[in-house]
């Protein structure tokens, strides 16, 4: 679900347009802000990670998911991202 906060989603959508450009070092930061926004942000956790992920930052990308982990309510989802920190 999207953020209700306007600014948290403009610093989303700045980081989908990095991420999909292949700058993920751009996307982790336009990331970050989204989620010191809105920490409830969930797909900006989850693309944070994923920007991690993709710098080879193995242990953020574990610290990332884990935060992700936490704020999910759908067990479905937390099992599939607990799958992501066990392959890290």
């Amino acid at each position: 679900m999207p953020s209700s906060d306007l600014t948290a989603r403009m610093y989303f959508d700045q980081g989908q347009t990095a991420f999909t450009r292949g700058d993920y070092s751009g996307a982790e930061e336009y990331f970050k802000k989204a989620v010191e926004k809105d920490p409830q942000y969930h797909e900006a956790h989850r693309f944070l990670a994923e920007s991690f992920e993709k710098q080879g930052f193995a242990h953020r990308a574990r610290n990332a998911w884990e935060r992700l982990h936490r704020i999910t309510r759908d067990t479905a989802e937390q099992a599939e991202i607990k799958k992501r920190i066990d392959a890290l």
